[in-house]
């Protein structure tokens, strides 16, 4: 069976919706004088003309549509999604000669709406009369006891995120609201979420989509799962036994966990499961992830039908983080096991593969700490080695310089030595010399000298006048006398 060929038409008509969106918002904007991102930002009208909400209820849980703007744009954004025109002016309610208000066939069938759009309900039969078509997905839901038939309408972006091929026979159970089709005035139910139900019609879409994947050859792909995992996302419900089995059976290695905690069984549970994985995935390097791991308890076919739904499936393919898939069941292996990295049985069993990645590490350590001290060993020696080898360098070369030096310092002790020597004798010689002339030893040998009264030598008998003191120095003393004559 071929998937709904709608995503073109589909496009076109979400275009128009956001243009015609974004013309309420400037519209409104300019008569209030208000920037236009504060009357509507694009997020949020991308994500209406995703949505296309129906009743004010729907339009509430979009995010950037508060109480006041639910109130002010509310129902002009359910026209334009509605695909309505949006009036120009109110009309004015016709009232009867009895005072009842009389209502036009569009406005009474808006009141009934109204009053359906917040019956939210879950509804199980088997699929008849399937009708793909570019607007939607077309379909009775009988009830096999007694034939009651019940109108059922899927919106495209629905039906493209349900991840379930439908045929006929099917048994589903299907959630959504009942509403009146204003062009035709047929009560018809519109469906926000399917699960198939029976094992028949469940082992018919497992098998399907299993073939179908595996042709794709996304069963082939398995990524080695990093050592020394530290940082592991996990997406699991946190009611039950199953986080408490993983996070007991985790060794005490440092492990830092990211919890999603979601819906692992029921209608919701594939939106939920899908919301995680991507945000997991959109995270991944703030959060510096190793591994994800998604895991629940056993279960049968139809309790793990969100694990075997393709939407689901393929986001685990997409996932850029290695991805553990750890889903416990009875028989059939759930198809989004089959497309992980890795795919243990049990919870247990993915703390067991999470501790696996430090074993190389666990069964080499005392093999690296042995390597280490041999390392450290080798190196001292080396070291050691090296100090000796340096230390006998430094005491032969000190003991040559000390050599040199006695050898220089006895050098310069014997040429200061014969420096002193010499000197000496020239002293010694100088000295007899100056004893031979020095006039002391004249005097002693019985000569004098003669000065005059300034104390002039007196060599020439010229150099004194008569009348004149005479100083005559002895060897012993002195004479003064006076110059009587001169010759």
């Amino acid at each position: 069976m071929n998937r709904l060929p709608l995503n073109e038409e589909f496009n076109d008509k979400k275009g128009e919706i956001i243009r015609r969106l974004i013309d309420l918002r400037n519209e409104v904007a300019d008569k209030v004088g208000q920037e236009r991102y504060k009357i509507l930002q694009v997020k949020t009208i991308d994500h209406i003309a995703e949505t296309m909400p129906q009743t004010l209820i729907e339009l509430s849980a979009i995010k950037g549509i508060g109480p006041k703007k639910l109130k002010e744009l509310g129902p002009a954004i359910l026209s334009i999604t509605k695909g309505e025109t949006l009036p120009e002016k109110e009309e004015s309610v016709q009232i009867s000669e009895t005072g009842d208000a009389i209502l036009s066939v569009s406005e009474f069938l808006n009141q009934i709406n109204d009053i359906l759009y917040t019956k939210n309900v879950l509804v199980q039969g088997e699929i008849s009369g399937l009708s793909l078509h570019p607007t939607g997905v077309y379909m009775t839901l009988k009830d096999k006891k007694d034939e009651s038939i019940l109108d059922c309408y899927i919106k495209p972006y629905v039906y493209s995120s349900l991840g379930v091929e439908l045929e006929d026979g099917m048994e589903v159970k299907i959630g959504g609201f009942p509403s009146v089709y204003k062009p035709r005035g047929r009560f018809r139910f519109t469906v926000q979420a399917l699960e198939l139900t029976g094992e028949g019609s469940l082992k018919k879409a497992y098998d399907l989509l299993k073939k179908k994947l595996e042709l794709e050859g996304l069963f082939a792909r398995k990524r080695e799962l990093p050592e020394f995992i530290k940082r592991i996302g996990v997406i699991t419900s946190r009611q039950g036994a199953v986080i408490g089995d993983f996070r007991n059976n985790l060794e005490p290695l440092g492990y830092e966990i990211f919890m999603k905690d979601v819906r692992v069984e029921g209608v919701r549970a594939v939106e939920e499961i899908t919301e995680a994985l991507h945000w997991f995935n959109e995270n991944a390097d703030e959060l510096d992830l190793d591994v994800l791991v998604l895991i629940r308890g056993g279960g049968s076919l139809e309790d793990l039908q969100a694990f075997n739904n393709e939407v689901v499936v393929r986001a685990v393919f997409a996932s850029k983080v290695p991805t553990i898939c750890a889903i416990g069941h009875h028989k059939d292996v759930p198809i989004v096991s089959l497309v992980g990295d890795d795919m243990p049985s049990t919870p247990t069993g993915a703390a067991i593969r999470i501790n696996q990645s430090w074993d190389s590490l666990k069964q080499n350590l005392p093999m690296f700490e042995r390597e280490l001290l041999s390392l450290y060993e080798n190196a001292l020696s080396s070291v050691y080695t090296k100090t000796f080898t340096l230390r006998e360098k430094m005491v032969k070369y000190l003991e040559r310089a000390f050599i040199k030096f006695e050898d220089l310092r006895s050098r310069l002790f014997r040429v200061y030595s014969d420096e002193v020597q010499s000197v000496i004798l020239k002293v010694e010689t100088i000295e007899k010399y100056l004893l031979g002339v020095s006039p002391e030893r004249s005097l002693k040998l019985g000569y004098s000298i003669v000065v005059d009264s300034f104390g002039k030598v007196i060599k020439d008998s010229s150099g004194v006048k008569i009348g004149e003191d005479v100083k005559t120095r002895l060897y012993k003393g002195e004479i003064i006398s006076k110059v009587k004559s001169i010759k």
